[in-house]
Protein backbone atom coordinates (compact mmCIF):
# COMPACT_ATOMS: atom_id res chain seq x y z
CA UNK A 1 0.00 0.00 0.00
CA UNK A 2 3.23 2.59 0.79
CA UNK A 3 4.05 1.76 -3.14
CA UNK A 4 0.68 2.19 -4.20
CA UNK A 5 0.32 5.69 -2.33
CA UNK A 6 4.02 7.18 -3.70
CA UNK A 7 2.81 6.33 -7.22
CA UNK A 8 -0.60 8.35 -6.66
CA UNK A 9 2.10 10.59 -4.92
CA UNK A 10 4.06 10.85 -8.24
CA UNK A 11 1.23 11.34 -10.29
CA UNK A 12 -0.37 14.40 -8.24
CA UNK A 13 2.67 15.67 -8.85
CA UNK A 14 2.75 15.59 -12.61
CA UNK A 15 -0.99 17.21 -12.40
CA UNK A 16 0.56 20.11 -10.19
CA UNK A 17 2.63 20.74 -13.63
CA UNK A 18 -0.02 21.00 -16.02
CA UNK A 19 -2.03 23.98 -15.52
CA UNK A 20 -4.86 22.17 -18.14
CA UNK A 21 -5.17 19.42 -15.59
CA UNK A 22 -5.44 21.67 -12.66
CA UNK A 23 -8.35 23.14 -14.16
CA UNK A 24 -10.15 19.49 -15.23
CA UNK A 25 -9.94 19.23 -11.07
CA UNK A 26 -11.71 22.84 -10.33
CA UNK A 27 -14.21 23.14 -13.08
CA UNK A 28 -16.55 21.01 -10.80
CA UNK A 29 -16.11 23.45 -7.75
CA UNK A 30 -16.51 26.77 -10.32
CA UNK A 31 -19.71 24.78 -12.03
CA UNK A 32 -21.53 24.12 -8.84
CA UNK A 33 -21.61 27.24 -8.02
CA UNK A 34 -22.78 28.82 -11.14
CA UNK A 35 -25.70 26.00 -10.38
CA UNK A 36 -26.35 27.03 -6.86
CA UNK A 37 -26.06 31.04 -7.00
CA UNK A 38 -26.72 31.53 -11.36
CA UNK A 39 -29.83 29.56 -11.95
CA UNK A 40 -32.33 30.86 -8.78
CA UNK A 41 -30.61 34.52 -9.92
CA UNK A 42 -31.55 33.50 -13.58
CA UNK A 43 -35.34 33.07 -12.39
CA UNK A 44 -35.21 36.07 -10.19
CA UNK A 45 -34.07 38.76 -12.52
CA UNK A 46 -34.49 36.69 -15.77
CA UNK A 47 -36.81 34.67 -16.54
CA UNK A 48 -39.38 36.25 -14.07
CA UNK A 49 -39.88 39.17 -15.63
CA UNK A 50 -41.36 37.27 -18.63
CA UNK A 51 -43.58 35.45 -16.79
CA UNK A 52 -41.49 32.10 -16.24
CA UNK A 53 -40.29 32.52 -12.54
CA UNK A 54 -40.61 29.01 -11.86
CA UNK A 55 -40.28 27.36 -15.47
CA UNK A 56 -37.04 26.04 -13.98
CA UNK A 57 -37.77 24.79 -10.49
CA UNK A 58 -39.22 21.63 -11.52
CA UNK A 59 -35.95 20.52 -13.00
CA UNK A 60 -33.35 21.40 -9.84
CA UNK A 61 -32.79 18.07 -9.13
CA UNK A 62 -31.33 17.48 -12.51
CA UNK A 63 -28.64 20.32 -12.05
CA UNK A 64 -27.43 18.09 -9.20
CA UNK A 65 -26.99 15.22 -11.34
CA UNK A 66 -25.30 16.68 -14.13
CA UNK A 67 -22.66 17.94 -11.09
CA UNK A 68 -22.44 14.40 -9.72
CA UNK A 69 -21.43 13.62 -13.56
CA UNK A 70 -18.85 16.27 -14.18
CA UNK A 71 -16.92 15.80 -10.98
CA UNK A 72 -17.20 11.93 -11.20
CA UNK A 73 -15.50 11.98 -14.47
CA UNK A 74 -13.20 14.95 -14.50
CA UNK A 75 -11.24 13.30 -11.60
CA UNK A 76 -10.70 9.96 -13.38
CA UNK A 77 -10.82 11.66 -16.95
CA UNK A 78 -7.41 13.06 -15.41
CA UNK A 79 -6.01 9.66 -13.92
CA UNK A 80 -6.24 8.24 -17.58
CA UNK A 81 -4.60 11.16 -18.92
CA UNK A 82 -1.98 11.20 -17.01
CA UNK A 83 -1.55 7.83 -17.87
CA UNK A 84 -1.48 8.28 -21.63
CA UNK A 85 1.74 11.22 -20.73
CA UNK A 86 3.34 7.97 -18.97
CA UNK A 87 2.89 6.16 -22.38
CA UNK A 88 4.03 8.23 -24.24
CA UNK A 89 7.12 9.17 -22.26
CA UNK A 90 7.80 5.05 -22.47
CA UNK A 91 7.78 4.91 -18.24
CA UNK A 92 4.24 3.01 -18.11
CA UNK A 93 5.39 -0.35 -18.86
CA UNK A 94 8.73 0.19 -15.99
CA UNK A 95 6.20 1.06 -13.76
CA UNK A 96 4.52 -1.79 -14.11
CA UNK A 97 7.08 -4.55 -13.44
CA UNK A 98 7.84 -2.63 -9.97
CA UNK A 99 6.27 -4.28 -6.66
CA UNK A 100 2.86 -2.93 -7.23
CA UNK A 101 2.17 -4.10 -10.50
CA UNK A 102 -0.60 -3.74 -13.04
CA UNK A 103 -2.94 -3.86 -9.91
CA UNK A 104 -1.13 -1.36 -7.67
CA UNK A 105 -0.42 0.85 -10.98
CA UNK A 106 -4.66 0.91 -11.53
CA UNK A 107 -5.66 1.47 -8.18
CA UNK A 108 -3.37 4.36 -8.42
CA UNK A 109 -4.35 5.69 -11.58
CA UNK A 110 -7.81 4.98 -11.95
CA UNK A 111 -9.43 3.86 -9.17
CA UNK A 112 -8.36 6.02 -6.08
CA UNK A 113 -9.03 9.13 -8.32
CA UNK A 114 -12.36 7.79 -8.79
CA UNK A 115 -12.69 7.02 -5.40
CA UNK A 116 -11.83 10.53 -4.39
CA UNK A 117 -14.03 11.86 -6.98
CA UNK A 118 -17.12 10.47 -5.12
CA UNK A 119 -16.21 11.54 -2.34
CA UNK A 120 -15.87 15.26 -3.68
CA UNK A 121 -19.29 14.74 -5.75
CA UNK A 122 -21.14 13.68 -2.65
CA UNK A 123 -19.62 16.82 -1.12
CA UNK A 124 -20.34 19.13 -4.08
CA UNK A 125 -24.07 18.13 -4.20
CA UNK A 126 -24.48 18.72 -0.92
CA UNK A 127 -23.20 21.71 -0.65
CA UNK A 128 -24.49 23.30 -3.99
CA UNK A 129 -28.11 21.54 -4.65
CA UNK A 130 -30.67 23.54 -5.10
CA UNK A 131 -33.38 21.01 -4.13
CA UNK A 132 -33.69 18.76 -0.68
CA UNK A 133 -32.11 15.67 -1.98
CA UNK A 134 -32.75 12.03 -0.32
CA UNK A 135 -29.59 9.72 1.24
CA UNK A 136 -30.59 7.29 -0.85
CA UNK A 137 -30.11 9.37 -4.05
CA UNK A 138 -27.01 10.65 -3.28
CA UNK A 139 -25.50 7.47 -2.92
CA UNK A 140 -27.04 6.07 -6.14
CA UNK A 141 -25.34 9.64 -7.75
CA UNK A 142 -21.84 9.03 -6.00
CA UNK A 143 -21.52 5.31 -7.03
CA UNK A 144 -23.15 5.34 -10.74
CA UNK A 145 -21.23 8.91 -11.74
CA UNK A 146 -18.01 7.27 -9.89
CA UNK A 147 -18.49 4.09 -12.23
CA UNK A 148 -18.89 6.20 -15.25
CA UNK A 149 -15.90 8.14 -14.21
CA UNK A 150 -13.29 4.79 -14.44
CA UNK A 151 -15.67 4.04 -17.90
CA UNK A 152 -14.94 7.38 -19.13
CA UNK A 153 -10.68 6.78 -18.17
CA UNK A 154 -10.36 3.42 -19.52
CA UNK A 155 -12.16 4.51 -23.23
CA UNK A 156 -9.40 7.54 -23.35
CA UNK A 157 -6.77 5.06 -22.10
CA UNK A 158 -7.73 2.75 -25.05
CA UNK A 159 -8.94 4.38 -28.09
CA UNK A 160 -6.29 7.27 -27.71
CA UNK A 161 -2.64 7.36 -28.61
CA UNK A 162 -1.37 10.57 -27.05
CA UNK A 163 -2.96 13.09 -24.35
CA UNK A 164 -4.12 15.48 -27.63
CA UNK A 165 -6.63 13.00 -28.42
CA UNK A 166 -7.10 11.85 -25.05
CA UNK A 167 -8.87 15.28 -24.53
CA UNK A 168 -10.73 14.72 -27.51
CA UNK A 169 -12.19 11.44 -26.80
CA UNK A 170 -13.02 12.58 -23.43
CA UNK A 171 -15.34 14.92 -24.64
CA UNK A 172 -16.55 12.15 -26.83
CA UNK A 173 -16.78 9.56 -23.98
CA UNK A 174 -19.00 12.44 -21.48
CA UNK A 175 -21.85 11.53 -23.51
CA UNK A 176 -21.66 8.21 -21.93
CA UNK A 177 -22.84 9.90 -18.52
CA UNK A 178 -25.85 11.85 -20.22
CA UNK A 179 -27.76 9.01 -21.80
CA UNK A 180 -29.13 9.74 -18.06
CA UNK A 181 -30.82 12.35 -19.71
CA UNK A 182 -32.62 10.36 -22.25
CA UNK A 183 -35.77 8.93 -20.48
CA UNK A 184 -36.23 11.99 -19.04
CA UNK A 185 -36.28 14.54 -22.18
CA UNK A 186 -36.82 12.05 -24.67
CA UNK A 187 -40.30 10.69 -26.03
CA UNK A 188 -41.20 7.57 -28.22
CA UNK A 189 -39.06 4.71 -28.63
CA UNK A 190 -36.11 6.92 -29.95
CA UNK A 191 -35.31 7.05 -26.72
CA UNK A 192 -34.66 3.13 -26.55
CA UNK A 193 -31.46 3.55 -28.12
CA UNK A 194 -29.51 4.65 -25.24
CA UNK A 195 -30.73 1.17 -23.26
CA UNK A 196 -27.62 -0.45 -23.51
CA UNK A 197 -26.07 2.34 -21.45
CA UNK A 198 -26.25 2.42 -17.81
CA UNK A 199 -26.75 5.71 -17.25
CA UNK A 200 -29.75 5.46 -19.11
CA UNK A 201 -31.66 2.94 -16.53
CA UNK A 202 -30.23 5.48 -13.69
CA UNK A 203 -32.25 8.31 -14.96
CA UNK A 204 -35.05 5.88 -15.57
CA UNK A 205 -35.01 5.26 -12.01
CA UNK A 206 -34.77 8.71 -10.76
CA UNK A 207 -37.98 9.22 -13.26
CA UNK A 208 -40.26 6.59 -11.77
CA UNK A 209 -38.10 4.96 -8.85
CA UNK A 210 -38.42 1.49 -10.36
CA UNK A 211 -35.60 -0.75 -8.28
CA UNK A 212 -35.35 -3.07 -11.45
CA UNK A 213 -34.10 -0.19 -13.41
CA UNK A 214 -30.71 0.36 -11.02
CA UNK A 215 -30.22 -3.38 -11.43
CA UNK A 216 -30.26 -3.52 -15.24
CA UNK A 217 -27.68 -0.57 -14.50
CA UNK A 218 -25.89 -2.26 -12.10
CA UNK A 219 -25.34 -5.16 -14.51
CA UNK A 220 -24.56 -3.12 -17.17
CA UNK A 221 -22.11 -1.44 -15.64
CA UNK A 222 -20.52 -4.43 -14.70
CA UNK A 223 -20.27 -5.51 -18.47
CA UNK A 224 -18.94 -2.45 -19.81
CA UNK A 225 -15.98 -1.88 -17.30
CA UNK A 226 -14.88 -5.79 -18.28
CA UNK A 227 -15.12 -5.20 -22.11
CA UNK A 228 -12.85 -1.66 -21.41
CA UNK A 229 -10.61 -3.02 -19.07
CA UNK A 230 -9.62 -5.79 -21.55
CA UNK A 231 -9.03 -3.41 -23.64
CA UNK A 232 -6.76 -0.59 -21.43
CA UNK A 233 -5.17 -3.70 -20.85
CA UNK A 234 -3.79 -4.29 -24.31
CA UNK A 235 -2.32 -0.41 -24.12
CA UNK A 236 0.56 -2.07 -22.24
CA UNK A 237 1.02 -5.25 -23.82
Amino acid sequence: MTAVCKMFKYMTKEISRDYMMIMLIVTPLLVGALFRFGVPLLEEKVLAGFGYGDVVKPYYELFSWLLAMLTGMMFAFVGGLVVLGEIDEGIARYILITPPGERGYLFSRIILPAVISGAMSAFLVVLFALTPLSLIKILVMVVSTTLCGIITAFIVVAISSNKVEGMAVGKISGLFGITFFAPIILNGIVKYLFFIFPMYHVGVWALNGAVYSLIVSAILFVIWVMVLYKLFRRKFS
